[in-house]
């Protein structure tokens, strides 16, 4: 779900579930005021809370069905100016919740689909078998590969070779399914996670600093909320009322402080042990996996933040050596992929993507936030949430299924692509075969691989 979504959602639950009421102040001992005055204004303040929340319920309504409105215009209007068709779609299911997560395409179109359950933001499942789907150029399953763990992300190198990762683990297999070696646990994640007390320090801190913060926050809006009933206060006893502007400023603070109360008590629920343990699940967590004919790359969660690491390793899972610390990535998406000896990161937050060196030097950067359909533009909170090399150019995918196409050196070449999903943010992986007359696309939310082809009238 896109940040905007998300949002919006909370908007209206908030307002629709809390109570913004305020506590009843002391009467003076000088003046009486009969009881059914009082009881008349707690009812007349009850009927304009509900009137509140029905109508930020209302706009929270009118809003998302906007942006839904937005997401189909933008599709639509990629869709004429795309190079490529949507000609098929293959609906993977698997048991017990599992769905179609990422996919990888290998040059001649075949496309290996991984179903397993979604993955979480801090950690992975026990007792969870994989499957990975394997599918001809035309979207024929051939086979299927039997995973004993949670993977969260699946590639294929240049000769064939299937890895998947997830939960701290890495295996392979030939382009059949057969399995090549043992299911391997990533060393550079066993020995971080070995220094148990330095993750505990971190955890503390982090804990102590989000509390601190949190607090001051709440504290600032409070005194807001003060300063402006003193004010209601004095005007009352003039016999006049708030302006329209503080009137209006006083109801958003009194909600805001609402809320923030009520999420106070998932900040006093925080412990140092729980942060420690979502340090542990973050890091065993695989975001992507790419191969190019001598190296591996793995991206996984840091333990001192929300970041993200990218670790280059031979294809036996030795000599591991992070590149890359801190990558920015919305939602828990953050996708690597190889263009030649170099790795190319979708940096979503920055609404470009990157090209670095195997070292993680910087070599070239394309794409700018714009809307959907200007050239070398990324539209929505944040993209592109996925890339993939295509020959020495680069595909892009973004969260609300639009596929673009940029050359070696940055240039936007146009748009490939756009197809029906829902918004959101997600993986929408994407893949080609050699000649890219046939590019495939994730469908996460409708757990479909979509195939398109080149318009005959292009």
């Amino acid at each position: 779900m896109t940040c905007l979504r998300l949002f919006v959602l909370l908007s209206g639950v908030l307002l629709a579930g809390n109570s913004y009421a305020q506590e009843p102040k002391a009467i003076p001992a000088i003046r009486l005021v009969p009881a059914v005055k009082k009881d008349d204004d707690a009812k007349a303040e009850k009927e304009k809370l509900a009137a509140d929340a029905k109508q930020a319920q209302e706009e929270s309504t009118k809003a998302l069905s906007e942006y839904e409105n937005q997401i189909k215009k933008a599709q639509d209007d990629a869709n004429k100016l795309a190079s490529h068709k949507l000609i098929h779609e293959v609906k993977l299911k698997g048991r017990n919740g599992s769905s179609l997560q990422t996919l990888a395409v290998d040059t001649d179109g075949t496309v290996f689909a991984l179903v397993a359950p979604p993955r979480g933001f801090s950690s992975g499942r026990e007792n969870v078998t994989s499957t990975v789907h394997i599918l001809n150029a035309d979207g024929i399953e051939a086979g299927t590969i039997s995973i004993g763990f949670h993977a969260t992300a699946v590639n294929v190198g240049p000769d064939g070779t299937v890895f998947a990762a997830g939960d701290g683990n890495v295996a392979k297999f030939d382009k059949k399914g057969k399995a090549i070696g043992k299911v391997t646990e990533l060393s550079f994640i066993t020995d971080v996670l070995k220094n148990k007390d330095a993750l505990m320090a971190k955890a503390e801190k982090q804990v102590k600093d989000q509390k601190e913060s949190f607090g001051k926050v709440l504290m600032q809006y409070s005194e807001r909320v003060s300063k402006l009933e003193e004010k209601q206060k004095a005007a009352k006893e003039k016999g006049e009322e708030l302006s329209k502007s503080d009137a209006t400023q006083l109801s958003q603070f009194q909600r805001i402080v609402e809320s923030y109360k009520t999420t106070q008590k998932y900040y006093d629920s925080i412990t140092a042990e729980s942060v420690f343990n979502g340090m542990i699940g973050r890091a065993r967590i695989i975001n992507s996996v790419s191969a190019n004919e001598k190296e591996l790359y793995v991206v996984c969660g840091e333990t001192g933040s929300y970041g993200y690491g990218l670790w280059r390793m031979d294809h036996d899972f030795k000599n591991p050596k992070k590149i890359l610390s801190e990558m920015s990535g919305c939602c828990g998406q953050m996708d690597v992929q190889c263009c030649g000896d170099d790795v190319v990161v979708a940096e979503n937050t920055k609404h470009r993507f990157a090209r670095y060196d195997r070292d993680g030097k910087e070599l070239v950067t394309a794409g700018k936030r714009g809307k959907e359909t200007e050239p070398g533009c990324f539209g929505g909170c944040c993209n592109p949430m996925n890339v993939k090399a295509c020959g020495q150019d680069i595909l892009t995918a973004e969260s609300e299924g639009i596929i673009k196409l940029f050359g070696a050196t940055g240039e936007f070449k146009g748009i490939v692509g756009a197809v029906p999903i829902s918004g959101g943010c997600k993986n929408v992986a994407v893949g080609a075969n050699a000649d890219a007359s046939r590019i495939y696309f994730c469908d996460q939310p409708g757990s479909r691989v979509l195939i398109l082809a080149k318009k005959t009238d292009k």
